[in-house]
């Protein structure tokens, strides 16, 4: 399985998640800055579609279905189609019968016939008869749309969504909204591809909405960079010239003290390989000394399967019981891998985090798993937390944390407000992985693949934030960069390993790779 890799391009700054009004601004900007019309930024958006259909598909071998609605989404359409068929692709279009249409999608339309190419009109209540290997576009609604369709759309969109054809979204999958949640039980386009304009759109990164949007790809159509940096928002997401910025470059003196020095704790009995993977993690991830600190019963297994691992064990057999001594000599400690959430577990992160709080020089502080698990069921350990922790949560320890959440909108509202609360950094685990920060902003991660929901993911996420946090990087900076390496060592990976038979091992083996990648991206730090 093949993915395409970030590049780098001229940006310094994250990619700003815009909403849908937002958006309109920065279209009406553009075109008053550049001095052009608004037909002549569609053209220039359906341009960036076509050359990205070039990309993924074999258009000269392939028909296409062009699905148009009445607004301006549809007028992308009617110029994607005509540009297709410029190029010699075999189309189709339907337009929706409609009284009134944009002032652009009119305009396209008497372009398409002046290029003698023929328009089918559709009622909504209507079966479309589609070839089964043709690449179906929907071009109905776009980001503009402000509630769910009506039950008017069922019948069509139904019959789209049964077909075996491609279904690529402009923009947004119709019936889908941008910026809020949508009710899955109105009508709405099971698209294979989305490719959305300039920035992505919210709802296109939220984890309930995978079925609808597919592959998303966000097309750079040149919107004014002073109009887009006018709009605030609190969303985000990471692009690789954002991560390359806080990169550093290693001096020619360096050793392994300027590195830091990680403390891994956790594991205990049958969970050993956990620790295994967190430890080999963080030493990939360029920390200059790794220690664990287990049971006793996983000193043979971690002293043989990772001998660059410095080993301390608890008076316990098989879980850990009381913390170790001198942890202000560790620059970050990663905690919970592995631990199990017996009650000498819970004894030990609570007297964990009672030694971090009396400590001078707290090193920073990175929870997972099972200690995640056992401040769920006390929760007024929360308090002590030092600021600047890192929580890194898959859904349902997030639900243990922060109780349950009505749709994805709703969860980050209720993170934001635990994040803020406890001055923590929130990691929500999986696709597109949101980083919620104590002062409110979101910053969604664009690498990754489904090929590392398996097991250990999580421990080798784990070992390298604790890492890059021994390294000095600051909580914001380590959370970011983790997780941007994390994923892109696991889509370098998938260049060699198909998805299905990825494992965690790989993704370490792939971190030296990851490092070489971004560093090769003009990293000068």
């Amino acid at each position: 399985m093949k993915k395409n890799l970030p590049t780098a391009t001229k940006r310094n700054s994250a990619m700003k998640v815009l909403s849908a009004e937002q958006m309109k601004v920065v279209d009406k900007q553009t075109i008053q800055e550049e001095g052009f019309l608004s037909i002549d930024l569609m053209e220039t958006a359906s341009t960036a579609v076509v050359r990205q259909l070039n990309k993924d598909f074999d258009t000269s071998q392939t028909s296409f279905v062009i699905l148009c609605g009445i607004g301006n989404n549809g007028g992308d359409g009617l110029a994607i189609a005509r540009l297709l068929t410029e190029q010699g692709t075999d189309v189709t279009i339907f337009l929706q019968l409609h009284q009134q249409y944009s002032s652009d999608n009119i305009i396209n339309q008497q372009r398409c016939a002046e290029h003698d190419i023929m328009i089918r009109s559709f009622h909504i209540d209507e079966r479309l008869s589609i070839s089964p290997n043709a690449i179906v576009i929907d071009a109905l609604y776009g980001y503009g749309l402000s509630r769910p369709l009506s039950a008017d759309w069922a019948f069509l969109i139904d019959s789209i969504n049964t077909l075996p054809n491609t279904v690529v979204a402009i923009n947004m999958p119709s019936g889908l909204q941008a910026d809020q949640h949508t009710d899955t039980q109105s009508p709405i386009i099971k698209a294979d591809y989305t490719y959305t304009f300039q920035s992505p759109k919210l709802a296109l990164l939220q984890p309930a909405n995978g079925e609808y949007i597919g592959i998303v790809t966000v097309l750079d159509i040149n919107l004014s960079p002073i109009a887009i940096a006018q709009q605030h928002s609190s969303y985000h997401y990471i692009t690789i010239d954002y991560v390359k910025q806080s990169i550093r470059k290693p001096s020619h003196f360096s050793h392994k003290g300027t590195f830091g020095h990680a403390l891994i704790l956790g594991g205990s009995f049958g969970k050993m390989g956990a620790m295994v993977l967190s430890s080999k993690a963080a030493l990939r991830a360029g920390c200059g000394l790794v220690s664990c600190y287990i049971p006793r019963c996983g000193y043979t297994v971690l002293q043989t399967a990772f001998p660059e691992a410095m080993l301390m064990t608890d008076d316990k057999e098989r879980t850990l019981s009381i913390p170790p001594e001198n942890l202000s000599t560790y620059t970050a400690l990663g905690v919970g891998i592995g631990m199990g959430t017996s009650i000498e577990a819970q004894g030990f992160l609570h007297s964990l985090l009672a030694s971090i709080g009396q400590l001078i020089n707290k090193p920073s502080l990175v929870l997972d798993a099972d200690a995640l698990n056992i401040l769920s069921f006390h929760p007024d350990w929360l308090t002590l937390l030092p600021e600047g922790s890192i929580l890194t949560p898959h859904p349902k320890e997030l639900e243990r944390l922060i109780g349950p959440w009505t749709d994805d909108f709703n969860k980050l509202q209720k993170v934001r407000v635990f994040a803020s609360k406890y001055k923590s950094i929130v990691l929500i685990k999986g696709a597109n992985s949101a980083i919620v920060l104590p002062h409110g902003d979101i910053y969604f991660n664009s690498t990754g693949n489904w090929g590392m929901a398996t097991a250990g993911s999580g421990d080798t996420l784990t070992g390298i934030l604790t890492s890059l946090l021994a390294q000095k990087y600051t909580p914001e900076q380590a959370t970011i960069l983790g997780v941007f390496l994390h994923g892109l060592a696991g889509d370098l990976a998938i260049q060699q390993i198909h998805p299905h038979s990825l494992i965690a091992s790989d993704i370490i083996a792939y971190t030296s790779s990851a490092w070489r990648y971004l560093y090769n991206q003009n990293c000068t730090r």
